[in-house]
C-alpha cells in the first residue's frame, strides 16, 4: 500500500509539474521555422526533413533530444549554397516510429541514411554532419559507405565501436554515461509518458532563456515531442544499442570493433562537453585517418545552436580546405 501511495504521489507531482502547451495540430509535416517540408520513403518507412537551397547534398543529422529543425542555424547559412537537408531520424519528430527496440540498431540507423543520400544525391558524394547519436550514424556511415562521403563534421559524438571500448575501459565515462541505464527504467517511461516533452524541454530551456533560440522554436521543439511514441523511441536507440555496463564486454561493435573512417573528417568538440570525458575525446583519433580537431571552450552539448558562429566558420574553412 506504502508503494501504490508513492506511485500516487509521484504521478500527482508530474501532472502538475508544467502547464499543458498549446501546440496545435500535432500529426500534420510541417516547418514550423520557414523551410521546405517533405516526406520520403525509406526502409518502408516514412521519414519527414527539412530543406533550403540546391546544390550538392549537405547533410544534417541530429541527436538526442533534437529534431530536424534544431539545425536552423546552419540551415539557413549553408542553404545558400548548397542543398541543405535535415531530417527528423527514425523514431523522431514526424517520422515514423516502429514499435520494436530492434527496429532503432545501429545498422538500420545507417541504412536510413544511406539510402537518403542515394535519393536525394545518387550521383554525387555527400558531405555529412551530426551531432551527438547523429554523430554516431555519420561515423558509421563513414565506416561502411566511404565512397558516398565527401567530408564528415562531426559536432560532439564518437564513432560507436570506439565509444563502447571506452565504456569497456573507462570507469569515469561510465559514470558519466549512467543515465543510459536509467532511461529505459520503469520511472522515466512513466515520467516520459506523463509530462514528455515538457520534462524533455526542461533540459533544454537554457538555450530560450539565454535568447539562443525564440519561441517559434520552443514550439517547434514541444510538437515535435508531442508526436505519439516519439519519447520512448528516442529511448529505444539507447536500448537496441547499449547493453547493461556489466556486460559491455559482449557488446555489438558494429560493423566491427576496428572500422575505421578514411574519409576526411573534422570534429568540433566542446572542451567541458558534459556528455564525454576526455576518455572519449582521446579515442577518436585512433579510428580516424584524416582528422582535423577544433575545440570550442565551452561546456555546451549543443554548440551549433550557443556557439554557432564559430561552428559555422569551422565548417566552412573544412569544406574550403583551408
Amino acid at each position: 500500500m506504502k508503494h501504490y501511495a508513492v506511485l500516487i504521489g509521484l504521478f500527482t507531482l508530474l501532472i502538475g509539474c508544467t502547464e499543458p502547451q498549446d501546440i496545435g495540430e500535432l500529426t500534420t509535416p510541417k516547418s514550423h521555422m520557414g523551410f521546405d517540408s517533405k516526406t520520403i520513403e525509406l526502409n518502408g518507412l516514412t521519414f519527414h526533413y527539412v530543406e533550403k537551397g540546391s546544390g550538392d547534398l549537405i547533410l544534417f543529422l541530429h541527436g538526442f533530444p533534437y529534431f530536424s529543425e534544431s539545425w536552423f542555424k546552419l540551415l539557413d547559412v549553408f542553404g545558400e549554397h548548397y542543398h541543405a537537408v535535415a531530417p527528423d531520424n527514425r523514431g523522431y519528430g514526424y517520422t515514423d516510429k516502429p514499435d520494436d527496440v530492434s527496429d532503432y540498431k545501429i545498422e538500420k540507423l545507417v541504412s536510413d541514411v544511406e539510402q537518403l543520400m542515394t535519393q536525394l544525391s545518387p550521383d554525387k558524394k555527400v558531405i555529412l554532419v551530426g551531432h551527438d547519436w547523429g554523430a554516431s550514424l555519420a561515423w558509421a556511415v563513414g565506416q561502411l559507405y566511404p565512397e558516398r562521403v565527401e567530408k564528415l563534421i562531426i559536432i560532439n559524438g564518437v564513432p560507436s565501436n570506439a565509444f563502447l571500448k571506452v565504456l569497456q575501459e573507462s570507469k569515469q565515462q561510465r559514470e558519466r554515461s549512467k543515465y543510459v541505464e536509467s532511461l529505459n527504467g520503469w520511472m522515466a517511461k512513466m515520467m516520459f509518458a506523463i509530462r514528455g516533452p515538457e520534462l524533455i524541454w526542461k533540459g533544454v530551456a537554457r538555450l530560450h532563456e539565454n535568447g539562443h533560440v525564440n519561441d517559434q522554436f520552443k514550439q517547434a521543439f514541444l510538437t515535435a515531442w508531442q508526436q505519439p511514441d516519439a519519447a520512448q523511441s528516442a529511448v529505444n536507440w539507447y536500448a537496441a544499442n547499449f547493453p547493461p555496463f556489466d556486460q559491455i564486454q559482449q557488446a555489438d561493435y558494429w560493423p566491427s570493433e576496428s572500422a575505421r573512417i578514411t574519409v576526411p573528417s573534422l570534429l568540433i568538440w566542446s572542451k567541458e562537453d558534459p556528455a564525454f570525458t576526455s576518455d572519449a575525446f582521446n579515442a577518436i583519433p585512433r579510428y580516424v585517418d584524416d582528422l582535423t580537431v577544433k575545440v570550442i571552450d565551452t561546456q555546451s552539448h549543443v554548440p551549433f545552436i550557443d556557439h554557432s558562429q564559430s561552428v559555422i566558420n569551422f565548417m566552412q574553412d573544412f569544406i574550403r580546405g583551408n
